[in-house]
């Protein structure tokens, strides 16, 4: 069942890319074009030939996994839903050592499997089931040390830890959870303080080496540790505000048949539940010092979930960019945390009306998710996912136009992202590209003084983002500085060239 229920999630996810493939945001694109320049030996750069200074992990995925043979953008897709299957396996394949209802361990296998938030981010080329999948194993094996005390357990969780890391900045939450949980667990025997602190420090000073030397390089290459902010800065209260609306929107899920006002009833035994745990954790903390071995995955689960939450809202209100795919790293420790807790409860005291009364809501939830799921996988064959992978892409002329005409050199286009995914002239910094000015006097302007003779202008009529223009490809055509090369259905090429030069042949 585990194994159908992993087959399952790989599945739906590769659903989503069944029409226009693996999906393309801003990231992803950096994440291809890394994977191409290492590929090319051209080390760490970006599709404009800049340095790379997002986190290094999931683009040497890519370029590894490709062999050089296929394209990263092309392996993307497999692997970010081959590795989301792995993680749903992995985590039955834990819970069934640690839980004792079966009933729960298959229904968080089936609820991760089903689970819309976490099939979006993988179905892009996006490092989220990469970071998920590392997170997960740091927390078992952290699980799995402090029940046995086992210095492999620690060792493998440091290495996943270190891993994790340098797949996403938010990733200094998985260090810091588990130093924390390393000197607050005192152990049977209780250690001493100053071996705790011992091992904390030096957990959290190992796994972040690989990470530090990353932000020092990219100090010394580029001026800055992570890159500029992209996101405006908030008050704490709108930052907490805005991350509890996704998390609110997790909960949504489609049964016709079943009223809201009853669910939102049967809702309040799981949250009374969940309300008894904490108790309980806070007592077995304060009156004996440390949990018992049966409910430490809620202290390690749960403790990572709170941290990660934490920057989250400190990154929101801080200005730096926060979507709502960051925060798909919380689905799986909030799950099992929950898990965890419903079954040490269940199998404790619980009566047997509540306990049934509980089962029922988590299948109602769980056949919930299935037609949510189902929505977006028809939204994605219908309309594409986000940006590069939809439907306006798929039968673009203009798009087509530059994979069968590469287009070497200097590039300027009011989507220049899409330039360089669809032009396959070269795989390391150059071509490079550039935005176009947004008003007609600064377009004038670049075209006289900086564009150089035989540089590209690529222009896409029906973009979203040509409200930020104010001239249209009639502007161009009527440009001295441009030559038109091709004029086509959703778009024009043109050429940069002073008017004392001759135009250029046709494209």
């Amino acid at each position: 069942m585990l194994l159908a229920a992993a087959a399952l999630g790989a599945v739906l996810v590769l659903a989503r890319q069944a029409t226009y493939g693996v999906g393309m945001h801003w990231d992803s694109v950096s994440y291809v074009a890394a994977a191409r320049n290492l590929l090319a030996g051209a080390g760490f750069r970006e599709y404009i030939g800049s340095v790379y200074v997002k986190p290094p992990l999931y683009p040497l995925l890519l370029a590894v996994v490709s062999v050089d043979v296929l394209d990263p953008r092309d392996i993307a897709g497999p692997v970010n839903a081959a590795l989301f299957g792995l993680t749903i396996f992995v985590i039955g394949q834990y819970l069934r050592q640690r839980m004792e209802s079966s009933f729960l361990v298959v229904w968080a296998a089936l609820t991760i499997a089903l689970a819309w938030p976490l099939a979006g981010p993988a179905a892009s080329a996006l490092a989220s089931p990469t970071f998920i999948l590392l997170v997960t194993l740091t927390l078992i094996h952290t699980d799995a040390y402090l029940a046995k005390e086992r210095t492999s357990s620690l060792v493998w969780a440091g290495v996943f830890a270190a891993l994790a890391w340098p797949t996403r900045y938010l990733g200094a939450a998985l260090p810091a959870t588990v130093a924390i949980v390393l000197l607050l667990q005192r152990g049977t025997p209780p250690a001493p303080r100053v071996r705790r602190v011992r091992r904390a420090v030096g957990f959290a000073l190992l796994t972040g080496a690989p990470m530090a030397l990353w932000l020092v390089r990219n100090r010394l290459v580029s001026g800055t540790f992570t890159g500029p902010r992209g996101g405006g800065m908030l008050s704490w209260r709108e930052a907490l505000s805005a991350a509890g609306e996704v998390l609110r929107s997790w909960a949504a899920f489609d049964l016709p048949l079943v009223e809201w006002p009853a669910v939102a009833l049967l809702g309040l035994l799981p949250a009374v539940a969940l309300a008894a745990t904490c108790g309980i954790l806070v007592r077995e903390r304060w009156r004996t010092r440390t949990p018992s071995s049966d409910w430490l995955p809620c202290y390690v689960f749960g403790g990572f979930a709170l941290t990660y939450f934490a920057a989250l809202v400190a990154s929101l209100a801080l200005g730096a960019t926060v979507l709502p795919r960051h925060f798909a790293p919380l689905y799986v420790p909030l799950l099992l945390t929950a898990a965890f807790a419903l079954d040490r409860l269940l199998g404790r005291s619980a009566p047997q009306a509540a306990a049934a009364v509980i089962t029922a809501v988590l299948c109602f939830y769980a056949a919930g998710q299935i037609e949510p799921h189902a929505r977006e996988i028809r939204r994605a064959n219908t309309e594409g996912l986000a940006d590069y992978a939809n439907s306006w892409w798929a039968p673009s002329e203009t798009r087509e136009w530059l994979r069968r005409n590469p287009l070497p050199g200097l590039i300027f286009s009011n989507e220049s992202v899409a330039v360089y995914i669809n032009n396959d002239a070269s795989a390391d910094a150059s071509p490079r590209y550039g935005y176009l000015p947004g008003t007609e006097e600064h377009l004038q302007r670049l075209l006289a003084e900086e564009a150089p003779s035989g540089a590209w202008v690529v222009w896409f009529d029906n973009v979203y983002a040509n409200r930020n223009y104010e001239y249209r490809r009639d502007a161009l055509r009527v440009t001295p500085h441009l030559a038109p090369v091709a004029e086509l259905a959703d778009g024009a090429v043109f050429q940069v060239r002073r008017p004392d030069e001759s135009a250029p042949a046709d494209g």
